[in-house]
This record gives structure tokens, C-alpha cells and sequence, in this order.
């Protein structure tokens, strides 16, 4: 690690990546834009990215491990020490469920699951109570402690920057959300076809 590194990052800039990634969120390389209705760059992804070696070695130091996902283009962090049961996993389990129910709903109404994760397609307010009638979905979901149905669901996956917003009752995945559902969706048929 350069010692000129912590002169080219400032503290303001450290210590919000931080608050993010200690509350559970990721940092994608593009966030949604509500004025201009477009994903622009992450001013705090391209920090990361720039000073990798620096950030790795920051939070090895503070006993945590800054990960880097490549095809979903964000960074994350996990616990070094603790491999046990954590709030992590506990958030990962519920962006799971959440994701894997969203793939399979739109998989099953007919439309191309590349979809939920562009901007003027996504998830609407039609998708948003089809999914609260859903019974077996609503039974699924509730399996994450996560009280609110469907729509606090989304909010649960915006708030860690899976999805993003676009008006009042409409989402989309963005490539995060997008790379993280397409594992679930092969980690799936490879069970399956494991199974026969």
C-alpha cells in the first residue's frame, strides 16, 4: 500500500464507502439517476476500484474482507473471522429468496427473465400485486422475517443496491441484481440436473 494513498482519498469519501458496506450494502459500479432516468458511474465504485490494494489492506486490517464481483461489477464485504451465522448471511439469504421468487414470477408470466433488469421494463405495480396474491410466494418471502410484503421487499434489495427505483411502484435489477439472479437460476439447474 502507497503511503500517498490515504493523501488521495479523503476521509469523507473512506468513511461513507464504509458506512455502506458495514450496513450490508454493495457497492455497484452504476447507480440509477432519477432526474436524468439513466444509470450513471459510482463515484464510490471507481474509488474502490482505483485503490484497490489500498482498500483490501484497510479493511483486512479492521478484520474484514473487501470482495470484488466481477460479473456483477460491485464490491462487498465479509467477515475474515467469523464463518458462522451473521447479519451478512442473513441479509445475503433474504436478496436471495427475494431474487430467486422475482426470476421465477417473471420466468412463469411468460416474459424473458433479461427483462426485469432493464430500466423501462423491470418490475411495475401490476408485478407488485400479482406477487402479493401469490400465496405460495407471500409464504416464501415470509421466510425472510422481512414484514411489508413485496413492496418492502424491493425497498430490502434498493437499499442494499441490487435494484433501483424508477417511480413510485417500479424497479429493476441492475447488473448487480441481474448477475446475482443469474447464479441462483444456475445453481438451480445444476441441482436439477444432478438430481436426474
Amino acid at each position: 500500500m502507497s503511503s500517498n494513498d490515504f493523501d488521495l482519498i479523503t476521509i469523507a469519501d473512506s468513511t461513507a464507502i464504509y458506512r455502506d458496506l458495514a450496513a450490508g450494502k454493495i457497492i455497484p459500479k452504476q447507480l440509477y439517476h432519477d432526474l436524468k432516468s439513466e444509470l450513471i458511474d459510482n463515484i464510490k465504485y471507481t474509488l474502490l476500484f482505483k485503490h484497490q490494494s489500498h482498500f483490501y489492506q484497510l479493511y483486512q486490517h479492521i478484520g474484514f474482507e473487501l470482495v470484488l464481483d466481477e460479473s456483477g461489477a460491485f464490491f462487498y464485504i465479509k467477515d475474515a473471522q467469523d464463518l458462522e451465522n451473521n447479519e451478512a448471511d442473513e441479509n445475503a439469504f433474504k436478496v436471495q429468496v427475494i431474487l430467486m421468487l422475482l426470476g421465477r414470477y417473471y420466468a412463469r408470466s411468460g416474459r424473458d427473465i433479461e427483462n426485469i433488469g432493464k430500466i423501462d421494463l423491470g418490475i411495475n405495480t401490476d408485478d407488485l400485486k400479482a406477487l402479493s396474491q401469490n400465496n405460495e410466494y407471500s409464504d416464501i418471502l415470509s421466510t425472510t422475517k422481512l414484514s411489508g410484503g413485496w413492496d418492502k421487499a424491493l425497498e430490502f434489495l434498493s437499499a442494499r443496491n441490487f435494484a433501483h427505483k424508477t417511480g413510485s411502484d417500479r424497479y429493476f435489477l441492475n447488473l448487480a441484481g441481474m448477475s446475482f439472479l443469474y447464479k441462483l437460476v444456475d445453481e438451480y439447474k445444476n441441482s436439477v440436473s444432478e438430481e436426474s
